[in-house]
C-alpha cells in the first residue's frame, strides 16, 4: 500500500481546487464542467426515493428544491466554467413557465455576477400521461464567452426509448475567436434492471446511436461527455475508442474515479476525437467538491462527482485521412474496402435508418497508391474472433452479418449491421492484389459489382469472379496522428481510495476494509 501517494494526490487535488479558474492560459480558453445531478427536478409533485438513503435531492417542496439548487451552484460556481453540462435534469413540464435549467442558470448568474443562459431544446412532457416525468441532459452557458450555434439535437439516432432526451448535442462558438466545437452530453443505460448482459447490450446500442448522431455534428471538433455507466473495456466504450475517440480524464490520471459506491469507479467520461483532443489542455475529476465522495453521502446532492475540461481553441490541427494500398493484412486497424467497379469505389455504411442495405458506393481517387478522404466514416475494423478469423465492425460500432431467410433457405446478399451479439465471423485471404473476405456462416464473399448501372458491394457465393465482379482491395489507414486510429483504450486499475468522514481521512480498499494513513486497519 503506497500511503505517501495518498498525501501527494490529496495535496494536488486541494491545490487544483484552490487555483481552479485563477490560472491564466494563453489562447482562446473555454472551460466546461459536467455532472450527473441525480434527478434535479423543477416540478414538486414527484416521488423521490433514491437508493437506501434520503439525500437532499429527495425533495418535494420548494424549499427542498432550492436547497438542492443552492448546493449544486455553491459547489460548481467556483470553477467559473463557461459551459455547464448536466445529466438527469427534468425536461420542461407542459404549461410550466420555467424548467430545472432555468433555476440553475439564474442562481449561477446571481452567484458569479455573470450572465448564464439556458440552451433550450424544446423537450417537454405531460404529467397527465407520464406520472414519473422525463429527465434529460442539458446545458447552461456563460453568454459573454460563448454562444450556441444551430439547434440542440439528439444523438440517439436509431435508438429511441428515453435516450433522445438523455443524449444531446450542441455546437458552441467562442465569442473571442469565432472558433467552434461540438459538445455532446450523454447518459447511457445504467445497470439497474437485474439483467447485466441486457443492460450492457443497451449501452452498446447507446454508443452505436451516439456515433451515428455525432456524424451529423455541424463542427468536426467533437467532445463527448456524460454518465456512460461503464468503465473502459466494455463494448460501448470500445466502440468510441475504435472510432478514434480518446478518453481524456484517464489520459491524465489513471486512478480517476467519478462514482463512489463500495469503491470508486470512473463511469463518467470525457472523450474527444483527435482534432478536439489536440485542443484539450486539461480534463480532471473534482472529487473533493462533492460530499458523496468525501464521505458524507447523506448530505450529497448527487452520487456522481463533477469534472472539469479546459480547451484552448487556438490549437487547430490540420485533418487528413490518408490510406495506402495494403499488401499485407493486420487486424485491429482501420481499412477502406475498395474495388475498381466504376472508377475506384468505396462502399457507403449501412443506412442509419436500417440494420441492412446494399452498400452503394462512392467514387474515390488514388494518387501514388494513396487515397485521401475528407472524413473517416467509410472505414471498417477487422477485429480478432479467434481461429484466424475476424469480426467486421464499421465506424459507427455496428458489426456485419448476413441474415438467413428461412422461407428461401438462403442468406441475403445485402449487408446487415448490428450489435456484437449478432456478429458473424469472417476469413480474410489475400489473392493477388485483392483480399477475399468470406462470411464463414453464409459462405458468401464480399463482391464489388454494378447493379442498375450503379456501383455497389454485396455478398455472393462466387468462388471466382468475371470482369464486372471484383474481390476488394484493402487500403490501410497510415497516419496515426489523425482521427480514426489505434487510440489508447486505457485501463482503469482497481485501487484503494481516500475517504474523509467527520474531518478524518482514512483509506478504503475495494473489499471494504478501512485503514488509517499509517496503514493500521480500523475495525
Amino acid at each position: 500500500m503506497n500511503i505517501p501517494n495518498f498525501h501527494n494526490r490529496l495535496l494536488l487535488s486541494l491545490m487544483a481546487l484552490v487555483f481552479a479558474g485563477n490560472v491564466a492560459i494563453a489562447g482562446d480558453v473555454i472551460t466546461i464542467c459536467g455532472q450527473n445531478l441525480q434527478n434535479f427536478f423543477y416540478s414538486l409533485d414527484r416521488e423521490r426515493t433514491q437508493g437506501n438513503y434520503v439525500p437532499i435531492s429527495n425533495y418535494n417542496t420548494e424549499a427542498g428544491r432550492t436547497a438542492k439548487a443552492n448546493s449544486i451552484v455553491n459547489t460548481l460556481a467556483p470553477y467559473n466554467a463557461d459551459i455547464y453540462a448536466f445529466n438527469e435534469v427534468e425536461a420542461k413540464v407542459n404549461g410550466a413557465e420555467q424548467e430545472a435549467l432555468d433555476i440553475l442558470a439564474a442562481k449561477m448568474s446571481s452567484k458569479t455576477g455573470r450572465q448564464y443562459k439556458v440552451v433550450y431544446d424544446g423537450l417537454t412532457y405531460d404529467p397527465s400521461t407520464d406520472l414519473t416525468g422525463t429527465i434529460k441532459s442539458g446545458f447552461i452557458y456563460r453568454a459573454d464567452k460563448v454562444e450556441p450555434v444551430g439547434e440542440n439535437t439528439s444523438t440517439a439516432v436509431g435508438y429511441t426509448e428515453i435516450y433522445p432526451y438523455m443524449m444531446r448535442m450542441q455546437t458552441f462558438r467562442s465569442l473571442a475567436s469565432g472558433e467552434q466545437f461540438t459538445l455532446s452530453m450523454n447518459h447511457f443505460k445504467a445497470s439497474t434492471s437485474g439483467n447485466m448482459e441486457g443492460d450492457m447490450l443497451k449501452r452498446e446500442q447507446n454508443s452505436i446511436a451516439l456515433l451515428k448522431g455525432l456524424d451529423q455534428a455541424s463542427d468536426p471538433d467533437v467532445l463527448v461527455l456524460g454518465d456512460l455507466n461503464s468503465e473502459m473495456g466494455e463494448q460501448c466504450l470500445k466502440n468510441l475508442v475504435d472510432a478514434g475517440y480518446e478518453e481524456q480524464i484517464l489520459k491524465r490520471d489513471e486512478y480517476a474515479y467519478s462514482y463512489w459506491y463500495s469503491y470508486g469507479e470512473l463511469i463518467d467520461h470525457v472523450f474527444a476525437n483527435s482534432t478536439m483532443a489536440a485542443q484539450v489542455t486539461d480534463a480532471r475529476m473534482l472529487n473533493i467538491a462533492n460530499p458523496h465522495s468525501t464521505g458524507n453521502k447523506y448530505n450529497a446532492y448527487s452520487d456522481h462527482d463533477p469534472y472539469l475540461v479546459t480547451l484552448n481553441l487556438e490549437t487547430q490541427p490540420a485533418v487528413e485521412y490518408n490510406y495506402s494500398k495494403a499488401t499485407t493484412f493486420t487486424a485491429g486497424i482501420p481499412y477502406l474496402i475498395v474495388a475498381p467497379v466504376k472508377g475506384l469505389n468505396v462502399p457507403e455504411p449501412v443506412d442509419f435508418s436500417k440494420d441492412y442495405s446494399y452498400q452503394y458506393a462512392i467514387t474515390v481517387n488514388e494518387k501514388d497508391n494513396i487515397i485521401e478522404m475528407d472524413n473517416a466514416k467509410y472505414t471498417v475494423i477487422f477485429e480478432e474472433a479467434g481461429d484466424g478469423n475476424y469480426y467486421i465492425k464499421d465506424y459507427y460500432g455496428r458489426y456485419y452479418y448476413n441474415y438467413y431467410y428461412a422461407s428461401s433457405s438462403s442468406y441475403g446478399h445485402n449487408t446487415n449491421a448490428g450489435t456484437k451479439s449478432k456478429a458473424q465471423v469472417y476469413s480474410v485471404t489475400k489473392q493477388n492484389d485483392a483480399f477475399k473476405i468470406r462470411n464463414t456462416t453464409s459462405n458468401y464473399y464480399l463482391i464489388g459489382m454494378t447493379y442498375n448501372n450503379q456501383a455497389e458491394f454485396a455478398w455472393y457465393n462466387y468462388t471466382t469472379t468475371n470482369s464486372s465482379q471484383h474481390y476488394p482491395w484493402l487500403y490501410q489507414y497510415n497516419d496515426p496522428t489523425t482521427d480514426i486510429t489505434n487510440v489508447n483504450e486505457r485501463t482503469q486499475p482497481v485501487i484503494i481510495r481516500k475517504i474523509i468522514e467527520n474531518g478524518i481521512m482514512y483509506i478504503l480498499t475495494p473489499d471494504g476494509r478501512r485503514y488509517t494513513l499509517q496503514g493500521v486497519e480500523l475495525r
